[in-house]
């Protein structure tokens, strides 16, 4: 600023001033720089210094806000509105899978547990039988060797008797192949 202070003079209210030396003080300044910088401010801005409700700078606020809002709001309709839609979309197409699977896929699995627990148990009545069927070709096995040693008894004997042998060895031999036949 310049130092040249008696160019021109102003005069004022003592209460005027006061305001004037506080405001200084605040801004580190003296009267005269304040003064200055006030008349520097005014021009440039030419905001009216008799607004205290500062119009101009509410104005330009509201059209900055408005431009926020339009600017928002663009994006809302470009960008969130899609977003949301698709979103949308996607849920329902989610909630019909689940819905699908749960009508079809668990009604099959569950289908599938019965059908193997059927075949588990055919399987084990068929291993079942297949051991009492192998339990009983090994009786008959057993049976077919009792049977033949006692044949082979009996026809061993039956070769060792003439015809001069006593009707009581017959009988007996007779009597013991019968008992023997009779126990298997």
């Amino acid at each position: 600023m310049s130092k040249d202070e008696n160019v021109k003079t102003i005069r004022f209210p003592v209460k005027t001033d006061e305001k004037l030396v506080i405001i200084a003080n605040k801004c580190g300044l003296s009267k005269l720089d304040l003064f200055v910088f006030m008349v520097d401010y005014f021009y440039k801005t030419k905001k009216d210094p008799r607004d205290l409700n500062d119009e101009l700078l509410k104005n330009a606020i509201n059209r900055k806000t408005d431009n926020i809002v339009a600017f928002i709001r663009t994006q809302e309709q470009e960008f969130l509105m899609p977003l949301k839609k698709d979103s949308e979309r996607m849920i329902n197409s989610q909630l019909k899978i689940v819905d699908y699977f749960n009508q079809y896929i668990i009604a099959h699995n569950k289908e599938q547990k019965e059908a193997y627990a059927a075949q588990r148990k055919a399987i084990e009545e068929i291993v079942k039988y297949l051991q009492i069927i192998d339990r009983l070709q090994l009786e008959k096995r057993n049976l077919k060797a009792r049977f033949k040693s006692i044949l082979e008894h009996y026809v061993s004997q039956r070769e060792n008797l003439n015809v001069f042998a006593k009707q009581a060895d017959k009988d007996e031999l007779v009597r013991f192949a019968r008992e023997h036949l009779e126990s298997l």
